[in-house]
Protein backbone atom coordinates (compact mmCIF):
# COMPACT_ATOMS: atom_id res chain seq x y z
CA UNK A 1 0.00 0.00 0.00
CA UNK A 2 2.63 2.37 0.93
CA UNK A 3 4.44 2.03 -2.31
CA UNK A 4 0.97 2.34 -4.29
CA UNK A 5 -0.15 5.39 -2.45
CA UNK A 6 3.49 7.40 -2.80
CA UNK A 7 3.43 6.28 -6.54
CA UNK A 8 0.00 8.10 -7.11
CA UNK A 9 1.34 10.92 -5.24
CA UNK A 10 4.77 10.94 -7.32
CA UNK A 11 2.35 10.62 -10.72
CA UNK A 12 0.66 13.86 -9.46
CA UNK A 13 3.89 15.92 -8.62
CA UNK A 14 4.96 15.19 -11.74
CA UNK A 15 2.02 16.17 -13.86
CA UNK A 16 1.46 19.36 -12.15
CA UNK A 17 5.66 19.94 -12.18
CA UNK A 18 5.67 18.59 -15.88
CA UNK A 19 2.62 20.98 -16.64
CA UNK A 20 1.21 23.80 -14.77
CA UNK A 21 5.05 24.84 -12.88
CA UNK A 22 6.29 24.73 -16.63
CA UNK A 23 4.27 28.20 -17.36
CA UNK A 24 6.19 29.92 -14.54
CA UNK A 25 7.98 32.56 -15.57
CA UNK A 26 12.47 32.02 -15.89
CA UNK A 27 13.28 34.37 -13.29
CA UNK A 28 10.66 32.40 -10.43
CA UNK A 29 11.97 29.39 -11.02
CA UNK A 30 10.47 26.04 -11.47
CA UNK A 31 10.25 24.08 -7.91
CA UNK A 32 11.31 20.36 -8.28
CA UNK A 33 8.66 19.08 -5.91
CA UNK A 34 9.33 15.44 -7.00
CA UNK A 35 13.13 15.78 -6.45
CA UNK A 36 12.11 16.72 -2.56
CA UNK A 37 9.53 13.64 -2.51
CA UNK A 38 12.13 10.98 -3.55
CA UNK A 39 14.20 12.74 -0.08
CA UNK A 40 11.46 12.50 1.76
CA UNK A 41 10.86 8.19 0.78
CA UNK A 42 14.59 7.49 1.19
CA UNK A 43 14.78 9.16 5.29
CA UNK A 44 11.11 7.70 6.14
CA UNK A 45 10.64 4.24 4.45
CA UNK A 46 12.52 0.77 4.31
CA UNK A 47 15.34 0.11 1.66
CA UNK A 48 13.15 -2.39 -0.59
CA UNK A 49 10.00 0.07 -0.77
CA UNK A 50 11.83 2.75 -0.74
CA UNK A 51 14.11 1.84 -3.95
CA UNK A 52 11.15 0.72 -5.65
CA UNK A 53 9.07 4.04 -5.42
CA UNK A 54 12.22 5.58 -5.77
CA UNK A 55 12.89 3.53 -9.10
CA UNK A 56 9.36 3.52 -10.25
CA UNK A 57 9.50 7.47 -10.16
CA UNK A 58 12.90 8.02 -11.95
CA UNK A 59 11.62 5.97 -15.01
CA UNK A 60 8.14 7.30 -15.08
CA UNK A 61 10.52 10.90 -14.77
CA UNK A 62 12.41 9.60 -18.09
CA UNK A 63 9.18 8.71 -19.71
CA UNK A 64 8.24 12.61 -19.28
CA UNK A 65 11.29 14.49 -19.86
CA UNK A 66 14.06 12.39 -19.89
CA UNK A 67 16.94 12.92 -22.55
CA UNK A 68 18.93 10.31 -22.08
CA UNK A 69 17.05 7.37 -21.20
CA UNK A 70 18.30 5.74 -17.75
CA UNK A 71 19.46 8.75 -16.47
CA UNK A 72 16.96 9.66 -13.67
CA UNK A 73 16.92 6.57 -12.53
CA UNK A 74 20.00 5.81 -12.22
CA UNK A 75 20.46 9.20 -10.50
CA UNK A 76 17.58 9.17 -8.14
CA UNK A 77 18.98 5.54 -6.98
CA UNK A 78 21.89 7.28 -6.41
CA UNK A 79 20.04 10.14 -4.27
CA UNK A 80 18.24 7.22 -2.33
CA UNK A 81 21.88 5.01 -1.31
CA UNK A 82 23.25 8.30 -0.48
CA UNK A 83 20.21 9.45 1.76
CA UNK A 84 19.66 5.74 3.32
CA UNK A 85 24.15 5.47 4.08
CA UNK A 86 24.04 8.41 5.58
CA UNK A 87 20.50 8.16 7.82
CA UNK A 88 22.35 5.38 9.36
CA UNK A 89 24.24 7.73 10.99
CA UNK A 90 22.37 10.31 11.67
CA UNK A 91 18.70 10.46 12.63
CA UNK A 92 17.17 12.37 9.44
CA UNK A 93 13.54 12.28 10.90
CA UNK A 94 13.74 16.46 11.19
CA UNK A 95 12.40 18.61 8.94
CA UNK A 96 15.55 20.81 9.16
CA UNK A 97 17.33 17.52 8.31
CA UNK A 98 15.69 16.70 5.47
CA UNK A 99 15.21 20.15 3.40
CA UNK A 100 19.41 20.63 3.78
CA UNK A 101 19.74 17.38 2.92
CA UNK A 102 17.88 18.04 0.08
CA UNK A 103 19.49 21.00 -1.10
CA UNK A 104 22.88 19.02 -0.98
CA UNK A 105 21.54 16.59 -2.77
CA UNK A 106 19.99 18.25 -5.80
CA UNK A 107 24.07 20.00 -5.73
CA UNK A 108 24.99 17.01 -6.26
CA UNK A 109 22.60 15.90 -8.96
CA UNK A 110 22.79 18.86 -10.79
CA UNK A 111 26.60 18.76 -10.95
CA UNK A 112 25.84 14.93 -11.95
CA UNK A 113 23.49 15.36 -14.58
CA UNK A 114 25.36 18.05 -16.30
CA UNK A 115 28.62 15.75 -16.30
CA UNK A 116 26.89 12.49 -17.70
CA UNK A 117 24.77 14.87 -20.23
CA UNK A 118 28.17 16.53 -21.41
CA UNK A 119 29.88 12.40 -21.45
CA UNK A 120 27.05 11.26 -23.36
CA UNK A 121 26.58 14.25 -25.69
CA UNK A 122 30.12 16.27 -26.08
CA UNK A 123 29.08 18.16 -29.56
CA UNK A 124 26.38 19.79 -27.73
CA UNK A 125 26.96 20.60 -23.87
CA UNK A 126 24.38 21.12 -21.57
CA UNK A 127 23.85 24.96 -19.90
CA UNK A 128 25.18 25.15 -16.48
CA UNK A 129 24.02 28.35 -14.84
CA UNK A 130 25.58 28.77 -11.19
CA UNK A 131 22.04 31.36 -11.25
CA UNK A 132 19.81 28.98 -12.11
CA UNK A 133 20.89 26.49 -9.87
CA UNK A 134 21.13 28.89 -6.67
CA UNK A 135 17.34 30.14 -8.01
CA UNK A 136 16.24 26.28 -7.60
CA UNK A 137 18.18 25.96 -4.07
CA UNK A 138 16.06 29.27 -2.70
CA UNK A 139 12.98 27.83 -4.00
CA UNK A 140 13.81 23.83 -2.51
CA UNK A 141 15.17 25.31 0.68
CA UNK A 142 11.63 28.16 0.82
CA UNK A 143 9.14 25.29 0.19
CA UNK A 144 11.19 22.40 1.65
CA UNK A 145 9.67 22.82 4.98
CA UNK A 146 5.99 22.78 4.20
CA UNK A 147 5.97 20.43 1.21
CA UNK A 148 7.86 17.72 3.66
CA UNK A 149 5.06 18.63 6.23
CA UNK A 150 2.32 17.81 3.87
CA UNK A 151 4.46 14.15 2.71
CA UNK A 152 4.58 13.64 6.58
CA UNK A 153 0.96 13.89 7.24
CA UNK A 154 0.33 11.65 4.28
CA UNK A 155 2.25 9.18 5.96
CA UNK A 156 0.73 9.41 9.27
CA UNK A 157 -2.43 9.21 7.72
CA UNK A 158 -1.66 5.96 5.58
CA UNK A 159 -0.11 4.49 9.51
CA UNK A 160 -3.52 5.27 11.75
CA UNK A 161 -5.90 3.63 9.10
CA UNK A 162 -3.14 1.26 8.64
CA UNK A 163 -3.07 0.51 12.57
CA UNK A 164 -6.75 0.68 13.22
CA UNK A 165 -7.77 -1.36 9.90
CA UNK A 166 -10.68 0.92 8.30
CA UNK A 167 -10.49 4.49 6.77
CA UNK A 168 -11.45 7.09 9.39
CA UNK A 169 -15.10 8.32 9.04
CA UNK A 170 -16.28 4.86 8.38
CA UNK A 171 -18.15 2.94 11.37
CA UNK A 172 -16.73 -0.55 12.50
CA UNK A 173 -19.16 -3.25 11.58
CA UNK A 174 -19.50 -4.60 15.18
CA UNK A 175 -22.96 -1.88 16.82
CA UNK A 176 -22.66 -3.15 20.16
CA UNK A 177 -18.96 -1.72 20.69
Amino acid sequence: MFIVIFLILGILILVLQTTFLQLLPVWLGKPDILFLLIVYISCQSEILRGAVVVLLLGLLMDVFSGVFLGLYPVIYLLVFAFIRGISRRVALNEFAYQVSLALISYLFVSIGMFLFSYSLAPDTPPQWSWGAIVLQLLILAVIGGPVVGIFDSITNFYKSTRASGRLPGTRSANRFK
